[in-house]
């Protein structure tokens, strides 16, 4: 037994407790510190999450979290990065539609103006030839038949329109009836070019053809395949005030190189010294309802469906048509692609 004194005892037992005291008081602010450290860790993440969602919300897409040091929260601020990524390419598509979609509702009301002047205007004129005449102010008869021809040819103008536009409806429905069969390209052209010839001599132009005498098969429908020539041969003497027309008739390969029977096709171009277009432009003519400037089309007559229905027409065909241009009065090529059948038309 080891008797110790009263005072002794005590004492130590104090010094025990003031230095337990002391190391959880040391203790203590070492947590609390620690908290605090990591408090300010994982709070200033949350912060930026939180600025960064605020700055999203508000249209900032460009908006990113980064150096985020605890793992958990890099983890969900690389997952907030990758949605906002999204997010804005998704905004950018609905911004691009959309101006995409005003854009082709401005054309469209464009396009319903030119159509209802190019309507009204042969159906004015046929009213009023024939009204003059009902009425008796004509003072021969080389004056009736004058306006006669005159309702005539507003007349036949004014059936194109419609004809345009009854196609438009019926290629969009699917409903277009295309009949395809051995046609001799050059007979076709060659009845085009004459039906215009007429009108190439009284505007003074220069007319040059290259390889449209052979006997060139191709497969298509042939009323159809008139119908392009037509329209484009068209455009091309409307759209030329001086110079020259060339049409050439070149075979080529297949585009197709997945074709196995790899079938040649007829590029016949039609080429002129015309007004030209901007290339930035040049997309939006094979487009309908669009116009690449209505004042030029209304000013040359017509409602801008010509390309249009040409390419969906050699389309329906298995051909195609593209257009290259340098620029503004710098002339247009146009360029129609007809596969050739492999029997020759005698």
């Amino acid at each position: 037994m080891v008797v110790i004194p009263e005072a002794d005892f005590t004492e130590r037992i104090h010094a025990n407790t003031r230095i337990t005291i002391a190391l959880c008081s040391i203790a203590l602010i070492i947590a609390i510190i620690f908290g605090l450290f990591s408090c300010e860790l994982i709070i200033k993440p949350v912060k930026k999450l939180k600025q960064a969602a605020t700055s999203v919300s508000i249209g900032k897409w460009e908006q990113r979290v980064k150096e985020v040091p605890i793992e958990e929260l890099a983890i969900l601020a690389q997952a907030f990065n990758q949605m906002t990524e999204q997010l804005q390419k998704s905004f950018v598509e609905l911004e691009n539609k959309n101006s995409a979609l005003q854009q082709a509702d401005r054309f469209k009301d464009e396009f319903m103006k030119n159509i209802s002047h190019e309507l009204r205007t042969p159906l004015n004129s046929i009213i009023c030839s024939i009204k003059l005449i009902l009425d008796g102010f004509c003072d021969s008869q080389e004056e009736e038949i004058e306006l006669l021809n005159q309702a005539d040819k507003s007349a036949i103008h004014l059936l194109n329109l419609i004809n345009e536009l009854l196609d438009l409806v019926q290629i969009k429905q699917g409903k277009f009836p295309v009949n395809k069969k051995s046609v001799n390209l050059s007979d076709c052209l060659n009845e085009i070019i004459d039906s215009q010839q007429s009108i190439i001599q009284q505007k003074n132009l220069q007319l040059y053809t290259s390889n449209i005498s052979k006997s060139i098969s191709v497969e298509a429908d042939p009323n159809k395949l008139k119908q392009v020539f037509l329209n484009i041969l068209d455009n091309a003497i409307k759209f030329t005030e001086t110079g020259s027309i060339t049409i050439d008739a070149k075979i080529k390969p297949s585009l197709n190189t997945y074709d196995i029977d790899q079938v040649p096709i007829v590029v016949v171009t039609i080429k002129d010294t015309g007004i030209g277009v901007e290339p930035s432009e040049q997309y939006k003519l094979f487009q309908s309802f669009v116009m690449v400037d209505g004042s030029t089309t209304r000013s040359y007559n017509g409602c801008g469906l010509g390309l249009s229905i040409s390419r969906s027409l050699m389309e329906l065909m298995g051909g195609n048509i593209t257009l290259e241009s340098a620029g503004k009065n710098q002339g247009t090529k146009v360029s129609i692609s007809v596969p050739m059948t492999l029997k020759t038309t005698e």
